[in-house]
């Protein structure tokens, strides 16, 4: 006797397409482009996508200039991307590139296209590519509308510093300044060929009590400065620090590690007990701790009731810090034994 069993095939899954975005149309990218036509930019629709809402211009070749400082500025090639991803909804994105390929970007989002490409061409491109030390920083930033300071004053734009990037002697340097209102601007130091870098914990915070000692993450080293909690005051001081930084990393990368010691003793031993604070700080109220049996308090004294009340007080403190204390015993500052700031 021969059994057949019949088994159907499953079917197959429902598939639902989600609606995506309505592709641009013709007339639509004529009425978008008005304002940038009237000031001899032109679209590039090889490179525009008009399904994701996008539309590219064609490239603009800024020559090479003199800065503020009287540093030469390289030539940069600027793109404009005009992005349409909701109705009403602009943004737009400058996108400058120099010959060594660094990239800087500039964003804005509105609702009037005309009045962002305004803003746009007031932020003239060297200030996204400074030289300090003979090194071009790419900085990038977006412009964002606040409202009026007081009364009878108009509401503004300004223009904050997003990130920055820098090529110095075989390492790169990246900042990122989107870390949140009062948190310090942070940054990593990476070789350029995935090499090991043979660096010192204290490389940036020998430059002052706002810089924080590295951290060391595989084969990049991460750290942090603290700058001024609202705009402008901390674009701009974010931009002095990147400034010097770049600066005192172009100078000690050019002499040999032996040198890093001799040259910054002082400030090393400053960052040694920098880092120890949280630990004195600990070992403090731990001693002081059997003193408090010898006062004699009011049982409704003010500082009875802190003194009772203080380990959940400190554990408040703590969380309400910008960067939470890291409790270590730092090691003493020795000369450095490498020969090469880069491991070969």
């Amino acid at each position: 006797m021969v059994r057949v069993v019949y088994m159907p095939p499953e079917p197959a899954p429902t598939v639902i397409d989600e609606p995506g975005p309505i592709p641009l149309t013709h007339h639509e990218i004529l009425a978008l482009v008005g304002p940038f036509t009237q000031r001899n930019r032109h679209v590039d629709l090889a490179a525009s996508d008009r399904r994701q809402r996008r539309i590219d211009f064609k490239p603009l070749e800024h020559p090479a200039q003199t800065g503020d400082r009287g540093e030469a500025v390289p030539a940069l090639r600027e793109v404009l991307t005009l992005k349409n991803p909701y109705p009403g909804e602009f943004q737009l994105v400058r996108t400058l590139t120099a010959p060594s390929g660094l990239t800087a970007t500039l964003e804005i989002i509105g609702t009037d296209p005309g009045l962002l490409l305004e803003q746009v061409e007031q932020v003239a491109p060297a200030r996204q590519f400074p030289i300090r030390a003979g090194v071009p920083i790419a900085r990038s930033y977006r412009i964002e509308p606040r409202p009026a300071a007081g009364p009878g004053q108009a509401p503004y734009w300004q223009v904050a510093l997003l990130r920055a990037e820098a090529r110095v002697a075989g390492t790169i340097l990246r900042f990122n300044a989107k870390t949140g209102r009062g948190m310090p601007l942070e940054f990593e130091l990476n070789a350029e060929r995935d090499q090991r870098l043979k660096v010192p914990a204290d490389l940036f915070a020998v430059l002052g009590w706002e810089w924080r000692p590295m951290r060391e993450i595989g084969k990049h080293w991460r750290g942090s400065v603290r700058v001024a909690k609202d705009e402008p005051a901390r674009s701009a001081a974010a931009e002095q620090c990147i400034g010097r930084a770049i600066e005192h990393l172009a100078g000690t990368l050019a002499r040999p590690p032996a040198e890093f010691h001799s040259r910054y003793s002082s400030a090393r031993w400053r960052v040694t007990f920098q880092r120890a604070i949280p630990l004195l700080v600990g070992l403090g109220l731990l001693f002081a701790t059997p003193a408090v049996r010898f006062l004699e308090l009011d049982d409704h004294s003010l500082l009875r009731m802190l003194i009772f009340h203080s380990p959940p007080i400190l554990m408040i403190g703590l969380f309400a810090l910008p960067e939470m204390p890291v409790i270590e015993l730092p090691p003493f500052p020795r000369p450095l034994t490498t020969t090469a700031w880069v491991a070969t």
